[in-house]
């Protein structure tokens, strides 16, 4: 009897175990906990959106001066940690959109003009996609030393606030055309 009964435990335990595993395994959407920090904050007007591919939370919205964006920005920073990034589109009210329009415009100009003069990354997939300063990299490179020279790149041009580098990393899709030491 003694034997069923630690049988039938470890059973359960094990059961205990695995079915949490079996379950759902992606990672949580940290919007609602970002907006719930933020409501907390009493800060209202700043949305949330959450891109699960490329774990980036966009903060997106209008505040009414430069040290209540920060203030958003570091309450989001907190609430999602380690499991994501923090990509802030967040715009000062009285901000004039045509200026920060022309702004986004002359970044994502001047990075297409570096990765074109680029030897290597001209011939790799690279997007940016610019609001509000921030700027989200997509697209695929060759190797991690390709995707980090991207990133600082980025940081370089004058006015970017933020980055989000999303690019995947395909060695196979550029086998012929990476460079090879001699």
């Amino acid at each position: 009897m003694f034997g069923k009964v630690c049988r039938a435990g470890l059973a359960v335990m094990v059961l205990g175990f695995v079915a949490p595993a079996c379950s759902d395994n992606r990672a949580p959407d940290p919007s609602d906990k970002v907006s719930a920090a933020l409501k907390n904050a009493n800060i209202k007007d700043v949305d949330v959106n959450y891109d699960r591919d490329e774990r980036v939370v966009h903060l997106k919205g209008n505040v009414e001066n430069a040290g209540e964006r920060t203030r958003a920005e570091q309450i989001a920073e907190r609430a999602v940690g380690t499991s994501g990034k923090v990509l802030s589109e967040v715009t000062v009210k009285g901000v004039d959109d045509k200026t920060a329009d022309d702004n986004d415009n002359k970044i994502k100009d001047r990075l297409k003009e570096m990765i074109d003069n680029d030897p290597v990354l001209k011939d790799r997939s690279i997007s940016f996609t610019v609001n509000n300063a921030a700027v989200e990299v997509s697209g695929t490179v060759a190797s991690a030393v390709e995707k980090s020279k991207v990133t600082e790149m980025v940081r370089t041009v004058p006015a970017v606030r933020d980055v989000a580098n999303g690019l995947e990393i395909t060695p196979d899709k550029y086998s012929d055309s990476t460079p090879r030491k001699k």
